[in-house]
């Protein structure tokens, strides 16, 4: 799986050499670093990001997950049959409380719930 950056780049090809353990430790590094990213170091972190996704996606031991297929499941899965009374009341409830963050109302049109 060759990625667009590393392939147009080709200047970080030492990065093969490091372990996909060194190379993960490195992207947890530049995550938790309090410096200001430049152009070169996103290009240097995104090429660090395609080795390891190419490692993973050669690695029959790697689960590959299908997110079309994810996507499809989720309804059936994760999204509310029927109605909910309690359900109801709680989105009534934020979409009232975003509408007055947004100025769509001031308190004393809202009705609490």
């Amino acid at each position: 799986m060759p990625g667009p950056i590393g392939e147009k780049n080709g200047s970080y090809p030492f990065l093969n050499r490091f372990s996909t353990k060194t190379l993960r430790q490195l992207l947890r590094e530049d995550f938790a670093s309090k410096e200001p990213s430049t152009p070169e170091s996103d290009t240097f972190i995104t090429c660090v990001a395609e080795v390891i996704a190419r490692r993973e996606a050669a690695d029959p031991a790697i689960p590959q997950f299908d997110v079309e297929a994810g996507w499809r499941n989720f309804p059936k899965h994760f999204q509310p049959e029927g109605t909910d009374a309690a359900l109801a009341a709680d989105i009534s409830r934020m979409a009232a409380q975003w509408n007055q963050l947004q100025g769509g109302g001031n308190r004393e049109d809202q009705q609490e719930t």
